[in-house]
């Protein structure tokens, strides 16, 4: 079989695991909707050169990854599959890459173990099935590190140079200047441990950083000219609050992207010790890999535990080194036909026992939903109003999880042929996602918002204004299909403003405000509303001093 077949076939594969259910769970409130509610926007709008939300300036990303979404929009409408589409195909596509990297450093075997490895670990299979911005914002510093590596290798003025510069342009263009910084900090560390006697290849750098400016700059250079200065302005303050602030409620202890990565990251995460010392049989090429990777995955990991805010995909960049470093050490027991060594079984039966837990509580704790609701001791509000929703649980959901233990015991009966036992390995993570994510998966998404989505999907359509009150969320925008003359901008009220513009302001169409059991207390005593709706842990308020010309009944009733 010819790499290309292989290489077709790997394609194939991720968009077999990456397709199927993709639109059958509702989008995640804050990220997912936040980039989808772009894309809708950015169609609604018709204005491509920058991204809104709410109808208004968004300054936090760049416009590149909105603009994939946007198309696949115009192909599949406006809902969850085509917001998730086009990492789908980033997922797939890093299939191919990863495998004709390694099979390229090191031997075919390598590279589909590599492959195998980076689709059978638990977070990057997860991140494949999501909306969010990073898996193409890592995949385009993977591809300016690989290059890099290369140009180092090469004159100034190499085709690798512009390659690193230009995929780093790319990864600017999709989440800002992070991108390029990481390639940089990643090529000096690595370049200065590999060739502590040889000076920096500054002429390179200048030359990667020139033609990382390129692509951005010209979508920069656009927005200035149509709409002045304020982006670059407010998007490299959003930068520094986040390295300086714990933006959004997203402060975390420094060590919180560690702990993430070793549970999130199995089985890679306990394979990948063997990778990181040098061997004997070590080409100098594969030499170089390595240490490009361990730096890239060390970088990215000091980088995110150092910044003040700490989300989860902060550090999904390291997914990339951390599962070449896993496929690097099991290539290495296999040229030396040896076995996983006893403390690894230790660590993976650990992970393993940490997920299968956490994996079958949650239809479990769904099971128990009566005897939680019984006991006086469990008193947040919220929950034991979304545990009443109408949710079918059955002993059948724990099964997902089941397929982590068994791919473990596999392997270790498995465990002299190392190929054999680590593709069992990756296949339990591998079913367990695959099953997960579309039984589990809307069960847990249910009961988060379901009730809230409902509501917000039976406004669809409707000549009203919505709004959450003391919560961040997009969903109401995403899920109303909201037109932008119903957006704060198109009345000329600052964003601050709105609320107590709805709330007692003369406003001209319907108003409903929605917020969470746990803090509509407040909302209640307020003598200016009036409760309209409630369910699901989610309490929708109307004014009472306005009587639309919308029945409330009608409003209330969520679309079957």
């Amino acid at each position: 079989m010819s790499d290309r077949t292989v290489r077709f076939l790997l394609f194939l594969a991720g968009l077999a695991i990456y397709l199927p259910f993709l639109g059958s769970v509702h989008l995640f409130d804050w990220d997912e909707i936040n980039f989808a509610e772009c894309a809708r926007e950015m169609l609604v709008t018709g204005d491509w050169l920058r991204v809104h939300i709410d109808f208004a300036p968004f300054y936090e990303k760049p416009p590149l990854f909105i603009w994939l979404q946007a198309l696949s929009m115009l192909v599949f409408g406006v809902n969850e599959f085509a917001a998730r589409l086009p990492n789908a195909l980033v997922a797939s596509l890093t299939f191919v890459v990863v495998y004709s990297v390694g099979q390229r450093v090191a031997s075919r075997r390598f590279g589909l173990l590599w492959a195998g490895l980076y689709g059978g670990s638990l977070l990057p299979t997860f991140y494949g099935h999501t909306g969010i911005i990073d898996p193409l914002f890592n995949l385009f510093i993977f591809l300016s590190v690989l290059a890099a590596l290369r140009a180092g290798q090469q004159g100034p003025l190499s085709k690798d140079t512009i390659l690193s510069g230009l995929w780093a342009g790319l990864a600017v263009l999709t989440k800002g200047p992070v991108g390029l910084g990481l390639v940089l900090l990643t090529a000096a560390l690595a370049f200065a441990l590999r060739h502590r006697s040889i000076r920096l290849p500054w002429a390179s750098a200048g030359i990667i950083v020139v033609v990382a400016a390129i692509l951005p700059g010209i979508w920069v250079g656009a927005e200035v000219l149509a709409n002045g200065p304020q982006f670059v302005q407010e998007n490299l303050a959003y930068q520094w609050r986040l390295l300086t602030m714990g933006e959004a409620g997203h402060e975390q202890p420094w060590y919180y992207h560690a702990v993430v990565l070793m549970i999130g990251c199995f089985p890679a995460s306990a394979l990948l010790w063997g990778g990181l010392g040098r061997r004997a049989e070590e080409t100098d090429g594969q030499a170089e890999l390595r240490i490009w990777m361990t730096v890239l995955a060390a970088v990215v990991l000091v980088v995110f535990s150092i910044v003040k805010t700490k989300i989860v995909h902060y550090s999904s960049m390291t997914y990339l080194p951390l599962t070449f470093l896993a496929a690097l050490a099991c290539e290495r027991l296999a040229q030396r036909q040896a076995c996983i060594r006893w403390p690894v079984w230790v660590g993976l039966g650990l992970l393993c026992t940490i997920l299968t837990i956490a994996a079958a509580s949650v239809p479990l704790i769904g099971l128990s939903a009566d005897s939680l609701l019984a006991s006086p001791a469990f008193k947040d509000v919220f929950l034991r109003a979304a545990l009443q929703q109408p949710v079918h649980w059955s002993l059948w959901d724990i099964v997902p999880a089941m397929f982590l233990p068994t791919g473990l015991v596999i392997a270790f009966v498995l465990r002299k042929n190392i190929v054999a036992s680590v593709t069992s390995l990756a296949a339990g993570v591998l079913f367990f996602s695959v099953t997960f994510l579309p039984v589990v998966a809307p069960k847990i998404e249910r009961i988060q918002q379901g009730a809230m989505i409902d509501y917000y999907r039976s406004l669809s359509g409707k000549d009203v204004y919505v709004k959450p009150l003391q919560m961040k969320s997009y969903a109401h925008l995403f899920y109303t299909n909201k037109p932008a003359h119903l957006s704060y901008t198109s009345h000329g009220i600052d964003r601050d403003a709105w609320e107590p513009w709805l709330i007692e302001g003369a406003v001209d169409r319907p108003v409903r405000l929605l917020a969470r059991v746990n803090d509509a207390e407040r909302w209640r005593r307020d003598a200016r509303l009036r409760v309209v709706h409630e369910a699901g842990g989610y309490v929708v308020f109307a004014r009472r001093d306005q009587r639309s010309a919308l029945d409330d009944a009608a409003l209330a009733r969520p679309k079957p």
